[in-house]
Protein backbone atom coordinates (compact mmCIF):
# COMPACT_ATOMS: atom_id res chain seq x y z
CA UNK A 1 0.00 0.00 0.00
CA UNK A 2 2.74 2.46 1.03
CA UNK A 3 4.72 1.75 -2.13
CA UNK A 4 1.71 2.40 -4.39
CA UNK A 5 1.08 5.77 -2.73
CA UNK A 6 4.67 6.81 -3.42
CA UNK A 7 4.31 5.66 -7.04
CA UNK A 8 1.62 8.33 -7.45
CA UNK A 9 4.19 10.99 -6.57
CA UNK A 10 5.81 10.90 -10.01
CA UNK A 11 2.59 11.76 -11.94
CA UNK A 12 1.73 14.40 -9.31
CA UNK A 13 5.12 16.07 -9.78
CA UNK A 14 4.69 15.88 -13.57
CA UNK A 15 1.56 18.04 -13.44
CA UNK A 16 1.96 21.56 -14.81
CA UNK A 17 2.25 24.35 -12.23
CA UNK A 18 -1.32 25.64 -12.71
CA UNK A 19 -2.69 22.14 -12.09
CA UNK A 20 -0.58 21.76 -8.93
CA UNK A 21 -1.87 25.11 -7.72
CA UNK A 22 -5.45 24.06 -8.39
CA UNK A 23 -4.91 20.82 -6.44
CA UNK A 24 -3.49 22.75 -3.46
CA UNK A 25 -6.29 25.33 -3.71
CA UNK A 26 -8.92 22.57 -3.80
CA UNK A 27 -7.37 20.85 -0.79
CA UNK A 28 -7.41 24.13 1.15
CA UNK A 29 -11.03 24.77 0.12
CA UNK A 30 -11.97 21.31 1.41
CA UNK A 31 -10.03 21.93 4.62
CA UNK A 32 -11.95 25.18 5.19
CA UNK A 33 -15.25 23.31 4.98
CA UNK A 34 -13.98 20.37 7.05
CA UNK A 35 -12.64 22.57 9.83
CA UNK A 36 -15.92 24.51 10.10
CA UNK A 37 -17.73 21.18 10.43
CA UNK A 38 -15.24 19.97 13.07
CA UNK A 39 -15.51 23.30 14.93
CA UNK A 40 -19.28 22.81 15.09
CA UNK A 41 -18.71 19.30 16.45
CA UNK A 42 -16.26 20.48 19.10
CA UNK A 43 -18.60 23.29 20.12
CA UNK A 44 -21.82 21.25 20.20
CA UNK A 45 -20.31 17.98 21.43
CA UNK A 46 -22.04 15.80 18.86
CA UNK A 47 -21.40 14.95 15.26
CA UNK A 48 -23.75 16.48 12.77
CA UNK A 49 -23.71 14.57 9.52
CA UNK A 50 -22.56 16.57 6.52
CA UNK A 51 -25.74 15.43 4.76
CA UNK A 52 -27.85 16.61 7.72
CA UNK A 53 -30.25 19.52 7.31
CA UNK A 54 -28.70 21.15 10.41
CA UNK A 55 -25.23 21.28 8.82
CA UNK A 56 -26.57 23.10 5.80
CA UNK A 57 -28.45 25.72 7.81
CA UNK A 58 -27.97 29.38 6.96
CA UNK A 59 -25.50 29.89 9.83
CA UNK A 60 -23.31 26.92 8.92
CA UNK A 61 -23.34 27.81 5.23
CA UNK A 62 -22.42 31.38 6.13
CA UNK A 63 -19.52 30.14 8.32
CA UNK A 64 -18.24 27.89 5.52
CA UNK A 65 -18.62 30.56 2.83
CA UNK A 66 -16.84 33.19 4.90
CA UNK A 67 -14.07 30.73 5.68
CA UNK A 68 -13.44 29.97 2.00
CA UNK A 69 -13.96 33.60 0.98
CA UNK A 70 -11.38 34.90 3.44
CA UNK A 71 -8.85 32.05 3.53
CA UNK A 72 -8.21 31.46 -0.17
CA UNK A 73 -7.50 35.10 -1.09
CA UNK A 74 -5.23 35.51 1.96
CA UNK A 75 -3.42 32.28 1.07
CA UNK A 76 -2.95 33.51 -2.52
CA UNK A 77 -1.67 36.92 -1.45
CA UNK A 78 0.64 35.26 1.12
CA UNK A 79 2.22 33.18 -1.64
CA UNK A 80 1.18 29.76 -0.38
CA UNK A 81 0.50 28.61 -3.94
CA UNK A 82 3.65 29.94 -5.63
CA UNK A 83 6.08 27.16 -4.82
CA UNK A 84 3.96 24.13 -4.13
CA UNK A 85 6.45 21.28 -3.62
CA UNK A 86 9.86 22.85 -3.98
CA UNK A 87 10.00 24.78 -0.72
CA UNK A 88 7.67 22.94 1.62
CA UNK A 89 9.85 22.94 4.71
CA UNK A 90 10.01 25.27 7.71
CA UNK A 91 9.75 28.47 5.63
CA UNK A 92 6.52 27.17 4.09
CA UNK A 93 5.10 26.27 7.49
CA UNK A 94 5.97 29.74 8.79
CA UNK A 95 4.21 31.25 5.77
CA UNK A 96 1.17 29.07 6.54
CA UNK A 97 1.24 30.23 10.17
CA UNK A 98 1.37 33.90 9.12
CA UNK A 99 -1.44 33.51 6.58
CA UNK A 100 -3.69 31.57 8.96
CA UNK A 101 -2.99 34.10 11.74
CA UNK A 102 -4.26 36.92 9.53
CA UNK A 103 -7.20 34.75 8.51
CA UNK A 104 -7.92 33.85 12.15
CA UNK A 105 -8.05 37.48 13.21
CA UNK A 106 -10.57 38.30 10.48
CA UNK A 107 -12.65 35.15 10.99
CA UNK A 108 -12.75 35.53 14.78
CA UNK A 109 -13.66 39.19 14.50
CA UNK A 110 -16.66 38.28 12.35
CA UNK A 111 -17.95 35.28 14.27
CA UNK A 112 -16.69 35.89 17.81
CA UNK A 113 -16.46 39.65 18.27
CA UNK A 114 -19.41 40.69 16.09
CA UNK A 115 -21.40 37.45 16.09
CA UNK A 116 -23.60 35.92 13.41
CA UNK A 117 -27.02 34.42 14.06
CA UNK A 118 -26.92 30.63 13.91
CA UNK A 119 -23.15 30.38 14.41
CA UNK A 120 -21.80 29.74 17.92
CA UNK A 121 -19.26 32.41 18.83
CA UNK A 122 -16.64 29.82 19.77
CA UNK A 123 -16.61 28.53 16.18
CA UNK A 124 -14.78 31.76 15.33
CA UNK A 125 -11.94 30.72 17.62
CA UNK A 126 -11.91 26.95 17.18
CA UNK A 127 -12.05 26.89 13.37
CA UNK A 128 -8.90 28.99 12.69
CA UNK A 129 -6.89 26.81 15.10
CA UNK A 130 -8.11 23.68 13.33
CA UNK A 131 -7.37 25.26 9.94
CA UNK A 132 -3.80 26.04 11.01
CA UNK A 133 -3.33 22.45 12.13
CA UNK A 134 -4.85 20.91 9.00
CA UNK A 135 -3.20 23.19 6.43
CA UNK A 136 0.16 22.76 8.17
CA UNK A 137 -0.29 18.98 8.20
CA UNK A 138 -1.30 18.95 4.54
CA UNK A 139 1.90 20.80 3.60
CA UNK A 140 4.01 18.52 5.79
CA UNK A 141 2.39 15.42 4.29
CA UNK A 142 3.03 16.76 0.78
CA UNK A 143 6.66 17.27 1.75
CA UNK A 144 6.93 13.70 3.06
CA UNK A 145 5.09 12.22 0.08
CA UNK A 146 6.72 14.24 -2.69
CA UNK A 147 9.97 15.61 -1.26
CA UNK A 148 12.30 12.68 -1.97
CA UNK A 149 10.92 12.18 -5.47
CA UNK A 150 11.32 15.87 -6.24
CA UNK A 151 14.95 15.85 -5.09
CA UNK A 152 15.73 12.70 -7.11
CA UNK A 153 14.25 14.32 -10.22
CA UNK A 154 16.36 17.44 -9.64
CA UNK A 155 19.52 15.35 -9.26
CA UNK A 156 18.84 13.65 -12.61
CA UNK A 157 18.66 16.98 -14.41
CA UNK A 158 22.04 18.14 -15.68
CA UNK A 159 23.11 21.16 -13.67
CA UNK A 160 25.32 23.71 -15.36
CA UNK A 161 28.82 23.90 -13.96
CA UNK A 162 30.01 27.24 -12.66
CA UNK A 163 33.41 28.54 -11.71
CA UNK A 164 33.95 30.85 -8.77
CA UNK A 165 36.58 33.42 -9.55
CA UNK A 166 38.37 34.76 -6.52
CA UNK A 167 39.43 33.45 -3.17
CA UNK A 168 38.89 34.17 0.44
CA UNK A 169 36.01 33.75 2.82
CA UNK A 170 33.33 34.95 0.40
CA UNK A 171 34.38 32.45 -2.27
CA UNK A 172 34.39 29.56 0.21
CA UNK A 173 30.98 30.56 1.56
CA UNK A 174 29.56 30.75 -1.96
CA UNK A 175 31.03 27.35 -2.87
CA UNK A 176 29.63 25.84 0.31
CA UNK A 177 26.18 27.26 -0.38
CA UNK A 178 26.24 26.06 -3.99
CA UNK A 179 27.11 22.49 -2.91
CA UNK A 180 23.50 22.21 -1.75
CA UNK A 181 22.08 23.91 -4.85
CA UNK A 182 19.91 21.96 -7.26
CA UNK A 183 20.34 24.65 -9.89
CA UNK A 184 24.12 24.94 -10.33
CA UNK A 185 27.19 22.81 -9.65
CA UNK A 186 30.58 24.17 -8.68
CA UNK A 187 33.21 22.92 -11.14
Amino acid sequence: MKHSIFKLAVPALALPKPAKRMVALSVDLGLCVLTVWLAYYLRLGEFISLSSHEMWSAGALWAMSVSVGIALPIFMISGLYRAIFRYSGWPALLAVARAVSIYGLLYASIFTAVGVTGVPRTVGIIQPMLLLLFVGLSRAMARIWLGDHYLSILKQVARPKVLIYGAGTSGRQLASAMDNSHVMQVA
